[in-house]
């Protein structure tokens, strides 16, 4: 029987498209709940009150229960749902390398995608000057990033996913955040042979919904950046 599960989300929201994979790819039943963040709809008294205290997507409603944050979610489901183990193991070591990696990104990977698309894509939507200096700093951040996540936490393509030999939901959450920079006319796969396969290996295990989920991302990414065909809205 249904818990009346609802998910509020917006595709331009990376932690919103993996919440939507993952919930999708477990066969987890929702109510798909779309928030036009463009519109600013997140930011409404009614939301608020109703779905989400921050004004934010993603968020889940289960009946009274309201949960915001998406690590938070991707516990909770992991607990509370029939969700394949290798996505949070039960292993107390894997379980910590995961949360390792979705405590060190909100302020790298995250913060290293989100300053330069914002900077470079949604500021010129928005009337803002795009400083030349500012990119280029920006730019060099992001590429310090990528480069320790291929080196580093890939380990030059010995290691296939961040905890393991399996996917998880450290994998998911990354690949969401580094699809984003695309839009910004940045290939992050240039370059990065070991990060392409990873992302590549991602897409693979959790498409169709991976490919549906990013339909916005490829098809707003400019022509040099390469990127999937996706068939147009019904």
């Amino acid at each position: 029987m249904s818990r009346g599960l609802k998910l509020y989300y917006d595709f331009m929201s990376q932690p919103s498209r993996a919440l939507y994979i993952f919930l999708s790819t477990n066969k987890v039943p929702f109510e798909r709940c779309p928030v036009a963040l463009r519109k600013f709809e997140q930011k409404t008294p009614e939301y608020r009150k109703n779905v989400n205290r921050y004004g934010k997507v993603p968020c889940i409603v289960e009946q009274d229960f309201r949960l915001a944050e998406s690590v938070a979610i991707y516990r909770y489901v992991c607990r509370e749902y029939p969700v394949a183990p290798h996505w949070y193991p039960a292993d107390t070591v894997r379980q910590a390398r995961i949360d390792e990696y979705l405590s060190w990104q909100h302020l790298n990977i995250r913060a290293d995608v989100s300053l330069y698309f914002f900077h470079v894509w949604l500021n010129p939507l928005m009337g803002k000057e795009v400083d030349a200096a500012k990119t280029d700093r920006l730019r060099d951040r992001l590429k310090k990033g990528l480069d320790f996540f291929e080196h580093d936490l890939l380990a030059n393509g010995k290691r296939p996913f961040l905890a393991g030999d399996t996917i998880s939901i450290a994998d998911l959450s990354a690949a969401c955040e580094i699809e984003q920079v695309k839009i910004a006319g940045y290939d992050p796969c240039g370059g990065r042979p070991h990060l392409s396969a990873w992302l590549g290996a991602v897409r693979e295990r959790t498409n169709p919904y991976y490919d549906e989920a990013h339909k916005y991302v490829y098809r707003l990414a400019p022509d040099h950046i390469s990127t999937p065909a996706v068939p147009e809205d019904d």
